[in-house]
């Protein structure tokens, strides 16, 4: 079994999430015809201006010749007013991709303000603060628990090693993933691929994994001494830890054989280490006490496993403005997600320029819908470091299978 079959199910919880906040950078992300040569989709003197503004901002330039940009309004005070279908912006790229149905995962309609976050004059430049609303069902977010009744608290923070560059804590509902049709058509390679490795041992994964984890899931990430890298530690809080425990030494077992994995305890706990041929990012995984911990490196694992023993120390002033009530909150002072998120959008960036604190949340609104909110010189989105990481680390692999 390779080492990536446990690591895609273990990111999937992750990138549920990830997936319905960051479908506003489908756009974005493709290669736009030149905007001098545009006609614009919204007319009037205030939708001009809407249009104007919408130009300088990087990482939404590729939504003012979009199909699925509905309206787009300027206030005299600056805030911009943006109606998109995400659906009818995101399709294309996807179906380019062959991704197609995961279109259908995303909302339908997104509903966004843009507003400086004090007067002008009175705060840093380019600081504002952002709301979308997702008003109808977003299939990408159900994985998220709409009430949850963890806080901060949750053991998963404990493992927090340092003082991480970006975070983000997140509660899902678990019995979700044992769903037989979980993630719809789009999520159907992903079931095909997991019903084989369970059939190779003998063992229901989904299953044993929606009973087993608790919900709370944090993801922190750290800095290379360039943009060019980072490393991160998954935690995941388990409601009982023998099963997959079991599995991980099962895993362990097979690398060992094929020469693989590194194996050894550490503070009375099994570890299993896994390189990449590349020289990228690897993957070490533990079960410690309640929680599961996935790191980019031994060391790095290892570094959260030291936490745990000193967790009655004063967590770090950079988890400060991850909000462990809500469902899905995210922080970010990193250059490395920064610069990663202007690559995704093909945009322009100053690498020495000082990165700011992005901070945004995710709470549910009415029975369905759910509204982000963030703070910061950049869109909202970019305080979410799984989406830069995760194109990172892919396409390392990529050209490691080259």
């Amino acid at each position: 079994m390779k080492r990536s079959t446990l690591v895609v199910s273990l990111a999937l919880v992750a990138a549920a999430i990830a997936v319905g906040v960051a479908t506003l950078w489908d756009a974005p992300f493709r290669r736009s015809r030149p905007l001098t040569s545009t006609t614009p989709r919204i007319a009037g003197s205030r939708d001009a201006a809407a249009r104007a503004r919408l130009l300088t901002i990087p990482l939404y330039r590729g939504l003012v010749d979009a199909e699925g940009l509905r309206s787009a309004s300027l206030d005299d005070d600056g805030t911009l007013h943006l109606d998109v279908d995400l659906r009818s912006v995101a399709g294309p790229r996807l179906t380019a991709l062959g991704l197609g149905s995961l279109a259908t995962l995303l909302p339908a309609s997104a509903q966004g303000t843009i507003a400086p976050a004090r007067p002008a004059g009175t705060m840093p430049d380019g600081v504002v603060t952002e709301s979308w609303l997702f008003p109808g069902s977003t299939p990408a977010l159900d994985l998220l628990d709409r009430s949850p009744a963890a806080s901060s608290a949750s053991p998963a923070w404990d493992a927090v090693p340092g003082k991480p560059s970006a975070a983000v804590g997140a509660h899902v509902i678990p019995r979700r993933l044992a769903d037989p049709s979980f993630g719809g058509p789009a999520f159907a390679p992903w079931r095909d691929r997991l019903s084989v490795v369970e059939t190779l041992l003998g063992r229901p994964l989904r299953l044993e994994f929606a009973e087993d984890l608790a919900g709370p899931v944090v993801f922190a990430l750290y800095d290379d001494a360039n943009d060019s890298g980072a490393e991160a530690i998954l935690a995941v809080e388990l409601r009982r830890s023998d099963r997959i425990a079991g599995l991980l030494d099962t895993l362990f077992g097979l690398g060992a054989l094929t020469e693989r994995a590194t194996i050894r305890r550490y503070r009375g706990v099994a570890t299993g280490s896994f390189g990449s041929e590349s020289g990228g990012p690897g993957v070490a995984l533990a079960v410690d006490g309640p929680l599961l911990l996935v790191g980019t490196s031994r060391a790095r694992l290892e570094s959260a496993i030291d936490a745990r023993r000193l967790a009655a120390e004063a967590a770090p002033s950079a988890l400060d403005s991850v909000d462990g009530t809500a469902s899905w909150s995210a922080m970010s002072t990193s250059m490395f997600v920064a610069h990663g998120w202007l690559r995704l959008a093909r945009a322009a960036g100053d690498p020495a320029q000082p990165v700011a604190t992005m901070t945004a949340v995710l709470r549910p609104v009415g029975s369905a819908g759910w509204r982000l909110e963030g703070h910061g010189p950049s869109p909202a989105i970019t305080a979410d470091p799984i989406v830069p990481f995760v194109r990172t680390v892919l396409g390392r692999r990529q050209r490691e299978g080259d």
